[in-house]
Formats: structure tokens, C-alpha cells, sequence
């Protein structure tokens, strides 16, 4: 289970890892951008259509290592009042709902990358950006904070304090 627990912590990591250089990626464009529209006159054409593309990855790749790390915003006000096995009770149900309702979720994201890829649909700026690249993302960023989810549920009956 250690195992397990520690892959779905590599895989966050690594989204993680996959966001940082994706945000290195846009202030990149948007500085080749600004230079080329000003001393240029010229642009890139696709500047808004590719930062779209990339708050969205850095947005869903980031969540799995968020939740993990702790940085997700919880609201304890019934959770404080409670003794620290109600407290666990509660959070692994959450977790569990959680877990439930983003599978749920990640059905409808993978019927939209299979609809994408089959019908090769493509974005209608003049890079053509098959649709199926930003779907993908998304679907793995969603099942990482799925993943992420059912380990939370797990980890505290299978690991000690300090590993938690």
C-alpha cells in the first residue's frame, strides 16, 4: 500500500513539475509577444488561444500536488469541534464523495478527448490545435486529484503519523 501511495505521490510531483515548465512556457509567449508587437509590428497569432491552453494545464496539473501538500482551502469549523476520530471519520467521507463525484467527472472528460480524437476536431485559430492535446491534460490532471483523493482516505490507516 506504501507503494501505491508513494506512485500517486510521484505522478502529483511530476504534474507538478509539468505545470512550473508550462508556466515558464506562457510568460515565455507573452514576452515574445509583447517584444514582437512592439518592435516588430508583428505578432504570433496565437498568443491568447495557447495562455488559454496553458492556465488551463497549469490549473488542473497543479490540483493533485495541492490537495497533497495541504494548500487546498478547508473549512474546519465543524471539524475543529470534533474528537480527533470524528475528525478523521468525517474527512475520509468527504474524501470519499470527493473521490466518487471527480470519477464521475472524469467520465465526461474522457468522452470529450474520445469525441475530439475521433472526429479530429481542431481549434479554429490558424494553428489548429487538436482539441484532444488541451482534453487529454485535463483528464490527467483530473484523475491525478482523483488519485490524490483515494490516497487521502487511505494514507492515514496505513501510514504513521509522521509519514502522513
Amino acid at each position: 500500500m506504501r507503494l501505491l501511495l508513494r506512485a500517486i505521490d510521484t505522478l502529483s510531483f511530476l504534474a507538478l513539475i509539468c505545470a512550473g515548465m508550462i508556466f515558464v512556457y506562457a510568460v515565455s509567449h507573452i514576452l515574445l509577444e509583447t517584444v514582437l508587437r512592439s518592435l516588430f509590428d508583428t505578432s504570433t497569432h496565437v498568443l491568447d488561444e495557447f495562455i488559454g491552453f496553458s492556465v488551463l494545464s497549469i490549473t488542473f496539473l497543479s490540483l493533485s500536488w495541492t490537495l497533497r501538500d495541504g494548500g487546498m482551502i478547508q473549512v474546519n469549523l465543524l471539524t475543529n469541534r470534533l474528537p480527533p476520530r470524528g475528525q478523521l471519520w468525517l474527512q475520509g467521507a468527504v474524501a470519499t464523495f470527493a473521490t466518487s463525484l471527480g470519477t464521475y467527472f472524469c467520465t465526461f472528460l474522457w468522452r470529450n478527448l474520445v469525441k475530439n480524437w475521433n472526429r479530429g476536431a481542431v481549434s479554429e485559430s490558424v494553428a489548429e490545435v487538436p482539441l484532444w492535446i488541451p482534453d487529454l491534460i485535463v483528464f490527467v490532471g483530473a484523475w491525478l486529484l482523483v488519485l490524490q483523493l483515494a490516497a487521502s482516505v487511505i494514507r492515514p490507516h496505513f501510514l504513521d503519523a509522521q509519514e502522513v
